[in-house]
């Protein structure tokens, strides 16, 4: 959970006047680096509002661990608003996380205080772990 609210803190940046479709997030996303603290970072936007967080770490021995978490998400111009469902927030409660966002070709960058890259690849990279 600590990673997801790192990676999409709320921050100011500059829009371009071309803003991002819905259609545009939908599919899934890769965190572009081989390994963000030795954990991969995967999220998947479906175009019924759904969204999957996918946290896949391999330990030492070899031993593969994996955090999954779910919610749903919308877009409203260049905003995206993903709400964890009830279960899976802190302390059980319902979060929501709000960023600014921006598709550009096959990268998709989470805007905020530390602007966050990910790549489109096919969605059976994270169907695996759902």
């Amino acid at each position: 959970m600590v990673m997801l609210m790192a990676l999409v803190s709320v921050g100011l940046a500059a829009c371009g006047d071309d803003e991002p479709k819905v259609a545009d997030i939908v599919g899934t996303w890769q965190y572009d680096s081989p390994e963000l603290y030795g954990v991969a970072l995967l999220f998947q936007f479906t175009k019924e509002g759904r969204f999957h967080q996918v946290m896949i770490s391999i330990t030492g021995s070899g031993k593969t661990n994996c955090y999954a978490f779910h919610g749903t998400y919308t877009v409203k111009g260049n905003q995206l608003s993903m709400t964890l469902d009830n279960d899976e927030g802190y302390d059980g409660d319902k979060e929501t996380i709000t960023c600014e966002y921006m598709v550009q070709g096959d990268r998709l960058t989470l805007l905020g205080q530390d602007n966050s890259t990910f790549i489109r690849v096919k969605d059976s990279v994270i169907e695996p772990y759902l």
